[in-house]
């Protein structure tokens, strides 16, 4: 009862999140396997989802985990609401040989064009401890709060902040944003380690670096 008080609370006090904003994305690898993910519109028109669903690492990852030894499919479509979109460019990924991925920076990022409407803007600060988010994907928009951030182990992957909420599959990609001003926060990349009711999100400070990286 308390965590859905706070959570109208919350809900009551923040802005409306404009609806073209979150972008329902299937991306489709052939005949053979079809994934959802969410991505955000950005100020210039481009989205910004999360690249482990939108690039072919994430799908060896799970070619590895089953232990198959043909080779992963290749992604066919990128598919919107509005039209078909086109991968500009992804973060670099490493899948080791046990089967671990991770990002190169901690950019789990993948930049998409696809018909140019505005959007939002990256945050110029960046994600703190108890800063208050809604966080918006292709199923719902839910307020909730960051905790602090968790580094990769090792340090060439980076390290993301912690969202304390439980995510579910297709909500890959979605946006973390300020509760106040609206700007992005963060992309949500994946479930925390060893914690189901938390997940990690890629923070502003490497979303800047991202897109600023040509």
């Amino acid at each position: 009862m308390i965590r859905f008080l706070l959570a109208l609370a919350l809900a009551g006090c923040a802005p409306a999140l404009p609806s073209h904003w979150v972008v329902p994305v299937t991306v489709e690898f052939g005949d053979i396997a079809r994934a959802r993910a969410t991505a955000i519109r950005l100020a210039d028109g481009t989205l910004l989802s999360a690249a482990h669903i939108l690039d072919e690492a994430g799908i060896a990852e799970g070619w590895c985990r089953l232990g198959r030894r043909d080779p992963p499919p290749m992604l066919t479509a990128l598919i919107t609401p509005t039209g078909p979109a086109q991968r500009l460019r992804a973060g670099t990924a490493n899948l080791s040989p046990d089967c671990e991925l991770a990002y190169l920076r901690g950019e789990d990022l993948a930049l998409l064009t696809a018909r140019a409407l505005p959007g939002a803007a990256v945050c110029a600060q960046n994600p703190t401890p108890g800063q208050r988010v809604l966080v918006a994907t292709r199923d719902r928009i839910a307020p909730a709060r960051l905790d602090a951030e968790t580094p990769e182990a090792n340090p060439a992957f980076g390290s993301y902040a912690v969202l304390a909420l439980r995510l579910e599959p297709g909500e890959s990609g979605g946006g973390v944003f300020d509760a106040e001003t609206l700007c992005l926060l963060g992309i949500v990349s994946q479930r925390a380690l060893h914690d189901p009711d938390a997940a990690w999100i890629v923070p502003a400070r490497v979303i800047r670096a991202f897109l600023a990286t040509p």
